[in-house]
């Protein structure tokens, strides 16, 4: 069993999960792992894809993390400490229904911990940061730095949580998330 986990987060079929569409009021990038220096206008505003309407899930990772209040409150409680917060509306277009039970997420923390003689990959820009892709990954953990949370510096659509964080989520019942070990994650 891994300490690792790649997190993610899938409605009961593919299909049947509502997608992100339109971020309104911001245009940073959330998957930098960095604080924002000019923080965004708070509540951020989100569509829906229309297209896509589903069913809503706890987490949306889309261009932009989006954890429903309960998921972020079992991260707390797993002991994870490097998120910034901001309140989100999601607004579904086709019905006018807004849901205000999320949070904008920026994960504070990029770590560069694959081990790339022991994964598969392939690096797009010429160098495995940011964008690799990956069919297999080996994390070191000697350089996680003990962070429960983070992103992979190598691919940052790649979302780390500890068996810790994996546990209280689990035990929290949030449905939904997926705990991939590093060795089956494609990203």
């Amino acid at each position: 069993m891994p300490n690792y986990y790649l997190l993610g987060c899938f409605g009961p079929e593919e299909e049947d999960r509502a997608g992100i569409g339109n971020i309104l009021n911001t245009n940073v990038n959330w998957q930098t792992g960095s604080r924002f220096q000019d923080p965004p206008p708070v509540p951020i505003r989100v569509e829906l894809n229309p297209n896509f309407p589903g069913i809503m899930v706890p987490m949306f990772d889309s261009g932009i993390l989006l954890l429903e209040d309960r998921m972020v409150s079992a991260l707390s409680t797993a002991g994870v400490d490097n998120l910034d917060l901001y309140d989100a509306v999601i607004r579904d277009p086709m019905t006018g229904r807004s849901f205000d039970n999320y949070k904008a997420v920026n994960i504070v923390g990029a770590v560069a911990c694959v081990d790339l003689a022991k994964s598969t990959y392939a690096a797009p820009s010429g160098t495995p940061i940011i964008d690799a892709d990956f069919d297999e990954v080996e994390i070191d953990e000697t350089k996680t730095n003990g962070l429960l949370m983070f992103r992979l510096a190598e691919a940052v659509n790649g979302i780390v949580v500890h068996k810790k964080v994996r546990f209280e989520l689990e035990r929290s019942g949030i449905q939904y998330l997926d705990f991939t070990d590093p060795k089956d994650w494609m990203g």
